[in-house]
């Protein structure tokens, strides 16, 4: 079977050849290593100044291509896509450098470089509203005008791979296409779930809109997967009340999730976390599979695996701490376990438990794929 088939049997909890394989997210330092040269993939400290530069076609033809090769060397069942900066963009105010390590654009808005994930950041503060008004929905609904080729990544993708394997879209929105308008920064977006819930659920008519656009384009060009990701959960608990999240978020994540299947399209979620609480809210939204599932903040895999197995696709398989500071016997032993336990009747997709990070040992995630081709075969004997 190709790798379309092997992960359209996964997600129906039936048992394929082999464990299908993917990442929602490989940093552009193991990209580079393995396909020997500079990527701007996952590279967002050298995208975010190539974009300033107006360098927007230099980018998209690196995503493009060398994804490709990314693809061939690693035999990717699952192919992850985004959306891209328009054709001819540029930055309306590109910052200037003012140090090393530090940017400022022409409104005093100070940006500086992140070292933990090889970033660049805005860290001034911004005001944020906790009213809307018509100039807000006006920005809102001009933002669903979509340049056809913001899809360039997605359509070339998609036409190349999409009959062999299993295609995602990540770029699903339930999160910012409702907060956005509200600026400020993340701890004002938090506090809006309590202080203007009933602002909050006004975006949904411009957001639903946002998202069928997206969706509508990516059925046309064999997506098979449709990803939402917004992490409701720390270590502790869900980041916001579990009844927040039902009364804001879920009646939005059901109308679009009801978009993608009436496209005939699966929905998929990426939620970091320890979100027990909100488990059961999400399988009744209709999302199929679950993405970064993080045992170090309580959700364990085979515990998810005994209690959602049967109605939800797992994709995890070694968990990002192993990949950066354990060992290779470490990594070793970890997939070896989880693919005994997590393979039986089928609802499995290997990858990282959430992404392979900048800094992680790309030896470690080789010989966790290296493991997995070897050992996670089914019917085997």
């Amino acid at each position: 079977m190709n790798s379309r088939e092997r992960v359209i049997k996964t997600i129906n909890h039936e048992e394929p050849d082999r464990v299908p394989v993917g990442e929602w997210g490989i940093d552009h330092d193991h990209v580079s290593r393995i396909i020997g040269h500079h990527t701007y993939w996952r590279n967002r400290k050298d995208t975010t100044i190539a974009l300033w530069d107006g360098r927007r076609d230099e980018v998209v033809e690196s995503l493009k291509n060398d994804y490709v090769e990314l693809i061939e060397k690693l035999d990717y069942d699952v192919l992850v896509v985004d959306v891209v900066p328009p054709k001819g963009y540029k930055h309306p105010d590109p910052p200037r450098k003012t140090g090393e390590g530090v940017w400022e654009d022409s409104g005093g808005n100070v940006y500086k470089y992140a070292a933990s994930n090889d970033s660049i950041i805005c860290v001034s503060h911004s005001e944020g509203k906790e009213e809307l008004d018509g100039k807000d929905f006006e920005a809102a609904y001009r933002r669903t005008q979509m340049d056809e080729s913001i899809f360039e990544l997605i359509d070339y993708i998609g036409d190349r791979y999409g009959n062999e394997k299993a295609v995602l879209c990540r770029d699903i929105n339930i999160y910012d296409v409702l907060m956005k308008p509200f600026g400020g920064d993340y701890n004002h977006k938090l506090i809006l779930s309590l202080t203007a819930p009933e602002e909050i659920k006004k975006m949904y008519e411009v957001g639903l809109l946002y998202n069928k656009k997206i969706i509508e384009h990516c059925a046309k060009h064999n997506v098979l997967i449709c990803m939402q990701g917004h992490d409701f959960g720390m270590n502790s608990g869900c980041i916001i009340s579990p009844d927040s999240i039902r009364e804001i978020y879920l009646p939005f994540i059901n109308m679009v999730n009801r978009e993608i299947e009436k496209n005939g399209m699966i929905p998929f979620y990426h939620c970091c976390g320890k979100i027990w609480d909100i488990m059961d809210d999400f399988i009744s939204a209709g999302y199929k599979g679950y993405q970064s599932i993080q045992a170090s903040a309580g959700m364990d895999n085979i515990l998810v695996k005994e209690r959602y197995g049967k109605v939800l696709t797992l994709w995890t398989g070694v968990q990002c701490e192993t990949l950066v500071e354990g060992s290779m016997e470490d990594t070793r032993r970890e997939v070896s376990q989880y693919l005994k336990t997590l393979m039986p009747g089928g609802g499995f997709i290997f990858g990282s438990t959430n992404s392979v990070q900048y800094g992680a040992k790309t030896d470690n995630y080789l010989k966790a794929l290296e493991i997995v081709r070897k050992e996670g075969v089914y019917n085997r004997f």
